[in-house]
């Protein structure tokens, strides 16, 4: 006749591994739960990601006229970057045309264009120099930067005129 811990002892063999079982295959059910939300994008992840900074605030520094064929397409928004007067430029149609004049406080000390088109084949600014920028036929992931190098307008210049062109025109 077995003993009572004899007769215990393959019960407690198949207990243990069915609780382990079960252990793990609810582990793996909360792994896979929480992999369903989980994206493969670095970016994505809290440790990459940062909060969005806030849009800077819109000004009304400078005096902007469309002169584009279609003018309603173009839209302008001003917004101070430090000391750098920043002008965002969306347009529609690809290709336009506009001239800035400063009003009542001058120019500001430093200028910078953000234009939000699909490629910039060409970008021009006249003043008190004719400079042209040209950033190929690739297409743009985000919008192009242009900082207006010192020297290409002055305070005494009346206007500032400039020229947009997208590959596609």
């Amino acid at each position: 006749m077995k003993t009572l811990d004899e007769q215990q002892q393959p019960l407690m063999k198949t207990a243990r591994p069915r609780r382990y079982r079960l252990l793990a295959g609810l582990l793996l059910a909360l792994a896979v739960a929480g992999c369903a939300n989980w994206s493969w994008n670095p970016a994505k992840w809290s440790l990459f990601s940062k909060e969005p900074e806030p849009a800077p605030p819109v000004v009304e520094v400078l005096a902007i006229e469309s002169l584009s064929p279609n003018p309603a397409a173009d839209r302008f928004s001003q917004s101070w970057e430090g000391v750098r007067l920043v002008i965002d430029i969306h347009s529609d149609t690809g290709i336009g045309r506009a001239v800035i004049r400063p009003r009542e406080q001058g120019w500001p000390l430093r200028l910078a264009f953000r234009l939000h088109l699909s490629t910039l084949e060409g970008f021009e600014v006249r003043a008190a120099q004719n400079l042209r920028f040209s950033l190929g036929h690739d297409p743009l992931t985000e919008p192009a930067f242009i900082d207006v190098p010192h020297g290409a307008y002055t305070k005494d210049s009346p206007q500032v005129e400039i020229q947009w062109v997208d590959h596609y025109r």
